[in-house]
């Protein structure tokens, strides 16, 4: 187990060696802990929360030789509003059993604030891409209604192996102590506002700890001070009765954390997020989804629909077979008509752009039919993103468009610096 400390730069430290009159400065959002900590609904109607949350999942990537990097972390969380912030990073590898767990907890230096970030897949890293694909389902320990449920092995052991030290460095900022354990002393009230996020694996295990801060009764004091659970990119964590259960049981103090106040972003076509593929077994969001849209001409709409729909036609032989072992003929039906109605958005929304929710849970990113999409589909797709002629095509998944680069850039609000200092 690896567990590194770094105090943050401050803005002095930070501030570019540029003319007054130069636009660019520091910190991006002078007033992010007023921000993080006022109690309003979520996401921030600004779209500050969600910019900083989606660039600190990013670079939660920065690292060598697959050790975490939490400098460049803590450098980060400075530029974007949280100077001298105390920062610490959590790993835990032990490659035979596909664990490759790491996650940021930073703290800003009034301690008001804590953001617990989870580092997702390392794209060179074939044992974090094994604990992608290990699907089978393992129960969770935390009951819901008195109930227990299954999730994605490979996630819940990720969160579990590093679990335990992040929930001492969480009491301590509850208490308003540092997450420095050398320092000693509280400063102010204690943890007034909590965060977790990630990108990726990172986004599943974000929303697994979520589940278990919420309705593990002995976290009761810490679930108190969670303000949102902001995902990026993420891939399904369990089964369809555990997502009604997320949604339907309150949490600590009577309100339902995991169906308003997590919030899931899909960049355009992103494959992950339709993960793990229906073939495994039946898996299903739940929170609130926000959708990012590229714009498209109607020609593309056009192909986009069409694709789409002969997608959803080749997969209804299937449908129609297993349907009637099951003999659950109105499941079917209700799948056809969601089917189609997902293929006509693309006609509907021709010339528009941007992020929208995704309110109907019909409508929700459906999870992949078979494994040719992640297979066939999504690869294509990367590669086609690199060509002119080819840029256009309406794959229905790419790879490409799971880059965290692409979640920061579509949330930035608009006219503000870049966590670089410079204006977008």
């Amino acid at each position: 187990m690896r567990d590194t400390y770094v105090k943050g730069p401050s803005y002095a430290a930070l501030r570019p060696c540029k003319p007054k009159t130069d636009p660019s400065s520091f910190p991006v959002y002078p007033d992010l802990v007023e921000r993080l900590v006022e109690d309003k609904h979520q996401p921030d109607p600004d779209g500050v929360v969600p910019h900083v949350l989606a660039t600190c999942s990013a670079y939660s990537y920065a690292g060598f030789e697959q050790h975490s990097d939490v400098e460049t972390v803590a450098m980060i969380m400075a530029r974007l509003g949280l100077e001298e912030n105390d920062c610490r990073a959590f790993e835990q590898r032990v490659d035979a059993m596909y664990i490759a767990s790491a996650a940021y907890l930073i703290q800003d230096k009034d301690r008001r604030v804590a953001i617990l970030c989870y580092r997702g897949t390392q794209p060179e890293d074939i044992i974090s891409i094994l604990t992608d694909a290990d699907v089978r389902p393992e129960t969770l320990t935390v009951e819901l209604e008195g109930r227990k449920y299954e999730v994605h092995a490979g996630f819940y052991r990720n969160v579990r192996a590093t679990r335990h030290l992040i929930i001492e460095a969480l009491e301590r900022a509850v208490r308003g102590e540092s997450l420095n354990p050398e320092e000693q002393g509280t400063r102010g009230g204690g943890l007034e506002a909590l965060y977790i996020t990630g990108h990726s694996l990172g986004a599943a295990m974000a929303a697994v700890m979520a589940v278990t801060l919420v309705h593990e009764p002995r976290y009761r004091h810490i679930a108190e001070k969670l303000k949102g659970v902001y995902t990026f990119g993420q891939p399904m964590v369990g089964g369809p009765d555990l997502a009604r259960a997320c949604e339907e049981t309150p949490g600590p103090l009577d309100n339902y954390v995991l169906r308003d106040r997590l919030l899931r972003y899909i960049f355009d076509r992103d494959v992950v997020p339709a993960l793990p593929p229906r073939p495994v077994g039946p898996y299903a969001p739940f929170g609130r989804e926000f959708h990012y849209r590229r714009r498209h001409g109607p020609v593309d709409a056009t192909l986009t629909f069409a694709a789409d729909s002969a997608i959803e036609s080749l997969t209804l032989p299937s449908d129609i077979l297993r349907t009637a072992v099951d003999r659950d003929w109105g499941g079917l039906l209700v799948r056809v008509t969601e089917g189609f109605r997902r293929s006509v958005q693309p006609l509907l929304r021709a010339g528009g752009e941007g992020w929208t929710e995704v309110p109907e849970p019909g409508l929700h990113y459906p999870q992949m039919d078979s494994l040719a999409g992640l297979a066939v589909v999504a690869p294509l797709a990367f590669f086609a993103t690199r060509l002119a002629l080819t840029r256009t095509i309406p794959f229905k998944y790419s790879f490409d468009d799971h880059g965290p680069g692409h979640y920061v850039n579509a949330l930035a609000p608009p006219g503000v610096l870049s966590e670089f200092g410079d204006v977008l």
